[in-house]
């Protein structure tokens, strides 16, 4: 075993990749010292790293929060990241005192430089990654048992018979349009067969004086003449054969 484990090897980042996400890194101090340690990387634009800088002690694990920012817009589905983390560890055995691990750094680079300990961690994003969904299941699909010979068998058996009877009821009883229809013109065809034809009324047929509304009245032409016509043509040829005698 190490003295100093850091783990893991590639963060691996899953879409949507336009959104904030967050990955772990662990430095494991499995030595007998205090140890300090800084994070860089080749993205700083595109990560937090929380925290970049501070002390593990002996047998402790100190956890780092890798805050992916986001990006503008999402990658193809061939991008490769090329992003790269450096964890660096240097031995710590005196107080820092007053000073930050940010601060107290370059001392201890150039104190104990020759014994330090990294470790390069990939960046890898996930295009390809589909959420996993919960088995949930439900009793929409599933069929209640119900053992042969139970009462609920024979409750559910008498249900049943009582809706056919119903449904077998209600179509006897309720007779369709066009057959009453029908019954209505058998029976008056029938009544009128029944009646004798010496009881039937005599209609009258139409006279030849009868005038219907939609017909025109037209006096007929007649020959008769008045007797004072007559008188008066006798009168005028008596004097015409008089005055031609005279």
């Amino acid at each position: 075993m190490s003295s100093i484990e850091i783990l893991p090897d590639v963060l691996e980042y899953k879409p949507p990749l336009t959104e904030q996400s967050t990955e772990y890194a662990t430095i494991t101090n499995n030595s007998s010292e205090t140890i300090a340690f800084k994070v860089k990387t080749t993205a700083p634009k595109f990560y937090c790293v929380r925290p970049n800088a501070a002390v593990v002690a002996p047998g402790e694990t100190v956890q780092i929060q890798v805050i992916f920012l986001g990006l503008a817009e999402e990658p193809s589905a061939d991008t490769k990241c090329r992003d790269k983390f450096l964890v660096i560890t240097l031995p710590a055995p005196h107080d820092l005192g007053d000073k930050s691990v940010a601060e107290a750094w370059p001392e201890l680079e150039a104190e104990f430089g020759s014994q330090a300990i990294s470790k390069k961690i990939k960046v890898k994003y996930a295009q390809n990654f589909e959420p996993e969904v919960a088995d949930v299941k439900t009793n929409e699909n599933k069929e209640e048992t119900i053992p042969v010979g139970t009462k609920k068998e024979e409750e559910v058996a008498q249900e049943e018979n009582m809706e056919e009877r119903e449904n077998t009821s209600s179509a006897e009883i309720t007779p369709t349009s066009a057959t009453t229809d029908l019954s209505t013109n058998q029976l008056e065809k029938k009544e009128e067969k029944q009646v004798p034809e010496d009881v039937k009324e005599h209609v009258p047929e139409k006279s030849a004086e009868t005038i219907s509304n939609n017909e025109v009245y037209q006096p007929q032409s007649s020959s008769f003449v008045p007797p004072i016509i007559v008188a008066i043509i006798v009168l005028l040829i008596a004097l015409i054969v008089r005055k031609f005698y005279l």
